[in-house]
């Protein structure tokens, strides 16, 4: 009796849309890599598919099923791979050793998620990048497919099939670069504005205040990159963060994080500080906290604090930058502490900054430990202005 074929390790599943931009460089990268590449278009118009033809062996257009989850199981159901790769059209994985060690893993163990390094790319702003690790590998079974219309999850699935099928999940130090937060404005503008209707009949049709919760945070993060501060402020203040906490600390991390960055973008100063108070009470130690308290107060008039609080937020950058979440742009934090320091009336020392010049990030954190240490706070004002509202 002959025996049956045997199946291929690994396939790369993707759905994708107007991603010519970065498309032809997550194909090319991967090729070597997988034993088989699914891609499914849900309706481009920038030439996506004739890239995706050309590398993928299972390839179709579908009308768009008006819901991610959908779209996205639909290709896991085209794939015959033993484990299911997931990849958005404007990430790749540049590392081969990276990929010989997924192979490897895969090859030798019972594996019920894989979770990748995922290095989200962010717009201008005093982020650079949120790093944090994802679930991208899975067994290609039928008891894994994804929820949700919008921001589809696959956790609760892998859950249930460990108690059923058993399986690791093993956290791998593989890198993915992720483009999809960095466009241009307007293939942002592009991007998230079709997403507002499905996340809003999301929020509105939850089926507990949890998720309600969890909508009302991605709409704020929505409404945020699209630069409309004022309704990302009302979604983000909407949320009972102590409800949030206990489905998911690190949502409501971040939904609070963005609030208190939006609230100053506002010029609302106090509902910023409210913010960062919460933010303090966490355990996660991130930089970027004690530089957004650290400009708030300062723009609150709290000098000796906000300088206390950006001496601590300069020494974390330069000790514990390898155990942060968020990346810091350390030119945009330069930049803002400029601004804020002319702001406040301290010009002198503003001028300073620019004379150390940007890239001496290190030097400029020396710089305010020192006019901490001397008790500079007493500087005369040199001018008034209005707290800028971003």
């Amino acid at each position: 009796m002959p025996h049956a074929p045997t199946r291929p390790l690994l396939s790369l599943c993707m759905i994708v849309k107007n991603e010519a931009e970065y498309l032809e460089t997550c194909l090319k990268l991967a090729r070597p890599h997988v034993d088989e590449i699914v891609i499914i278009d849900t309706g481009s118009t920038d030439g996506t598919q004739d890239i995706a033809r050309r590398y993928a062996d299972v390839f179709e257009e579908i009308e768009w099923p008006n819901s991610f989850a959908a779209a996205r199981n639909y290709s896991l159901d085209r794939a015959s791979g033993r484990y299911i790769l997931i990849l958005d059209g404007d990430e790749y994985i540049a590392d081969p050793q990276g990929w010989q060690l997924i192979r490897s893993i895969l090859a030798q163990r019972h594996v019920a998620t894989l979770r990748l390094k995922l290095r989200n790319l962010l717009p201008p702003g005093l982020l650079e990048a949120d790093v944090i690790y994802q679930e991208r590998v899975f067994p290609n079974d039928p008891l894994l497919r994804y929820e949700r219309k919008v921001h589809n999850q696959i956790v609760d699935r892998i859950k249930a099939y460990r108690k059923i099928k058993g399986g690791d999940i093993v956290d791998v130090p593989v890198e993915i670069i992720h483009f999809g937060y960095a466009h241009s404005e307007e293939k942002t503008r592009k991007k998230y504005i079709p997403r507002i209707p499905l996340l809003e009949a999301e929020y509105q049709e939850a089926k507990d205040i949890a998720l309600k919760y969890y909508y009302a945070f991605q709409l704020g993060v929505s409404f945020y990159v699209l630069k409309e501060y004022k309704k990302a402020l009302d979604y983000f203040q909407s949320i009972d963060y102590e409800v949030m906490n206990q489905t998911n600390e690190w949502n409501a991390f971040y939904a609070q994080l963005l609030a208190a960055q939006t609230a100053l973008k506002l010029g609302k100063i106090d509902e910023a500080l409210q913010f960062c108070n919460q933010l303090l009470r966490y355990n996660f130690r991130e930089a970027i906290v004690y530089y957004v308290t650290g400009m708030a107060l300062l723009l609150n008039r709290q000098l000796k604090e906000g300088i206390c609080f950006l001496v601590e937020a300069f020494e974390m950058s330069r000790k514990e930058k390898e155990q942060m979440r968020f990346v810091i742009n350390e030119r945009k934090v330069m930049n803002r502490i400029v601004h804020i320091f002319k702001t406040i009336g301290w010009v002198s020392v503003a001028q300073k900054i620019e004379q150390l010049g940007y890239a001496s990030f290190d030097r400029v954190g020396d710089l305010l430990k020192y006019i901490q240490q001397r008790m500079l706070l007493t500087l005369p004002v040199e001018k008034k202005a209005a707290i800028p509202s971003e």
